[in-house]
């Protein structure tokens, strides 16, 4: 067969001119390749409608058992607090006397439950719907929906209302009512009534979907007098909770389907008219539906890829077997010779390119047979040894009863022709030849040099580390010294100012009655320094000694910390008008004493630089997963200003300012630092500061 009736023809050509028994194998290959796309196309189809299918379902009811065990949870809590006599006695007593230590009583036994399941409020609600008690005050309770639910139910056993817009915010939420029973006449006296908000514990929860799917969503339902309400905001389309409203008759969209009772897979449109894969699951206790879904679109987006590869798979396939068809016909017309002449001319110029490269690298190489008799030498060893194998150069065979292996690189010392000494590290090798003995040698390299060098700079280095242990610990040692100075300086300034302050009140107390009015002003003025210098002080003591102090790390609660220190200043200033915002619920584990006095020194700050002459607006809230944020209406500063104000002593001259030195900013600086945070400031000149915590 010649190639020109090879090359001729289409490729069809080169299959018909097989012969018979080839071309059928030709063929049963083709089509059972055809059988396995298909089946792998379909499987594939399957495999991944099954999976989406278990994961919407495994995601549906996460969903769901995490609603009802934050459900079960509180109803457990909820009958403790029924059960318990000792809040049942404080309502009852603050009922007949409503006095403070009595109402103080209250509140020391709701407070841990309200901190610990984070609620907006918790208050107690007499039966003519009269609040006895409110914790926060930040979300009263909706006394007219609490009377309402307590009509239609068993009002002797704790209950959650339905979720609805809560007053005075119009907040998605729900109350938790649990009545306390008179034992006497087996009738609720009073009712314990906790406020949560659904952003707090509810929406969170549904908005996030375990996957990385953009459609993934999770919707929560309840059916209410011949319409499907959702519950929950909206992820694919931009709608508030409670803004949308489906007619449960509606026969195709799978919020009807499953408001209507269905469970379990749905397949079908959603509220925006989109094909989607669902799973509909029921929490009884609440009367709601969670339903879970994906764009059907989404979740076979992976499978057009597969059908792409299945297409290109088969394209390949039938090219592969025309390209066989032409190999095997292509075989049989090249004759022996050709194959022969080509091997032939690979393996001298792979011989020449092997020899250019031996002669010219730097490494010694030297190949030995039978009798250490040298076989291949390159340049660089017959410059060294010549021609011959050097006496003090190991047996490669000798090394292992196998043959040199090359992990078993190592040093001599040896003597070359020349009769110079040198340090070799020496690297065995073996040959395999197929019907012949092996070839054993060595590829060695001269590290003289190198090793000198190497024992010049491990004593550089060590001279070095030396110098360097040195001047480390005489800035050690200079630190500590000027630690202990000016911790000296601190505690010995704070004794005389504690004098100072002491006895100018003292002498205020005596003389108040019977000095004028001028030296009534300088005692004042006396008493004014030696209170800032004695906070001044403090600080000092408390900045050298920061770095040291070990920190102590629990929860703290900034919102209640917050309000203390807000309280304890409003307080100290009557004369002023004052507006708080204190977001509920800013927690994160520190340390609790060093965290306070880092919160205390900006909120200071803030109502510090704050016009006397309108109202102080102060908000604190939260940025981010965990920043804090302290926002004042203050007199503001300049961009210079911000950089000067976290340095220690920091002088304000300002006529905006009240005169004086600072440290309370570079304090709160290192605290924050200490926790793996940071402190920044946003202000403008007259609109106000922001102070920014960012863990």
């Amino acid at each position: 067969m010649s190639d020109e009736n090879i090359s001729g023809g289409s490729p069809f050509s080169h299959i018909r001119k097989l012969r018979p028994h080839e071309r059928a194998m030709f063929a049963g290959i083709f089509f059972v390749l055809v059988i396995v796309l298909g089946a792998v196309g379909y499987f594939s189809w399957q495999s991944i409608l099954r999976d989406k299918k278990l994961y919407t379902e495994l995601a549906s009811r996460f969903k769901a058992e995490q609603i009802a065990s934050w459900y079960n949870n509180h109803m457990v809590e909820a009958a403790e607090i029924s059960a318990s006599s000792v809040i049942f006695d404080a309502v009852a007593d603050a009922i007949v006397d409503p006095g403070s230590p009595k109402l103080k009583r209250i509140e020391n036994y709701l407070t841990p439950i309200l901190r610990s399941f984070n609620y907006a409020d918790s208050a107690v609600m007499t039966p003519d719907r009269k609040i006895l008690v409110s914790l926060t005050g930040f979300a009263q309770p909706d006394c007219d929906m609490i009377q309402k639910e307590l009509a239609a139910r068993n009002n002797s056993e704790p209950f959650m209302t339905s979720l609805h817009l809560v007053p005075p915010y119009s907040k998605p939420g729900l109350h938790i009512v649990i009545p306390l029973i008179d034992k006497k006449t087996q009738k609720p006296a009073a009712y314990v009534v906790h406020t949560v908000f659904s952003d707090d514990f509810l929406y969170p929860m549904l908005a996030q979907w375990p996957g990385n799917e953009h459609t993934g969503e999770t919707l929560l339902l309840k059916r209410t007098d011949g319409m499907i309400q959702v519950l929950n905001p909206l992820k694919l389309v931009r709608i508030s909770a409670f803004s949308l409203q489906i007619s449960a008759s509606d026969p195709d969209t799978v919020e009807a389907r499953a408001g209507r009772g269905e469970t379990g897979f749905l397949s079908g449109k959603d509220y925006r008219g989109k094909r989607v894969l669902a799973v509909a699951s029921r929490i009884p206790e609440l009367d709601w539906t969670v339903l879970s879904k994906i764009d059907i679109s989404e979740a076979f987006s992976g499978w057009f890829l597969t059908l792409v590869i299945l297409i290109l798979f088969g394209i390949i396939a039938f090219v592969a077997l025309v390209a066989g068809a032409y190999v095997l016909l292509s075989s049989r017309a090249i004759s022996t010779y050709r194959a022969r002449l080509d091997l032939l001319q690979r393996t001298e110029r792979n011989e020449a390119l092997l020899n250019a490269i031996l002669e010219r690298i730097d490494s010694l190489v030297v190949i030995t047979g039978k009798n250490l008799a040298v076989q291949f030498s390159n340049q660089a060893y017959q410059a060294r040894f010549g021609t011959e194998w050097p006496k003090d150069l190991p047996d490669p065979q000798q090394a292992t009863p196998e043959g040199p292996k090359p992990e078993q690189a190592r040093k001599i010392d040896i003597v070359d022709k020349n009769g110079n000494h040198a340090r070799l590290l020496i690297f065995p090798i073996k040959i395999e030849l197929r019907g012949q003995e092996p070839l054993l040698g060595y590829v060695m390299r001269d590290i003289t040099e190198l090793e000198s060098a190497l024992d010049v700079v491990q004593q550089l280095n060590q001279e070095l580390s030396q110098k360097v242990q040195e001047q480390t610990q005489r800035i050690i040692d200079a630190d500590e010294e000027l630690r202990a100075i000016a911790a000296t300086i601190s505690h010995n300034l704070a004794a005389p100012v504690r004098s100072i302050e002491s006895f100018s009140e003292l002498l205020y107390q005596e003389i108040s009655e019977r000095s004028s009015a001028e030296a009534m002003d300088y005692l004042m003025r006396i008493r004014r320094a030696s209170a800032s210098m004695a906070s001044l002080t403090s600080d000092l003591i408390t900045f050298l000694s920061l770095d040291t102090v070990p920190l102590s790390l629990s929860e703290f609660d900034f919102s209640l910390a917050a309000q203390e220190i807000t309280s304890d200043i409003i307080r100290r200033n009557p004369g002023r008008r004052y507006q708080i915002t204190i977001m509920p619920g800013l927690k994160m584990q520190c340390d609790r004493k060093l965290m306070n006095i880092a919160l205390r020194n900006v909120i200071d700050n803030a109502f510090k630089y704050c016009s006397d002459n309108t109202v102080t607006a102060i908000e604190i809230g939260k940025i981010g997963q965990s920043g804090i944020f302290v926002k004042d209406n203050g007199i503001g500063m300049m961009p210079d200003e911000i950089k000067k104000i976290f340095t220690p002593f920091s002088e304000r001259k300002d006529d905006r300012y009240k005169p004086g030195f600072s440290v309370g900013l570079a304090v709160t600086k290192k605290i924050i630092e200490r926790h793996g945070g940071r402190i920044e400031i946003e202000s403008e000149l007259g609109n106000g500061t922001t102070v920014y915590f960012k863990f």
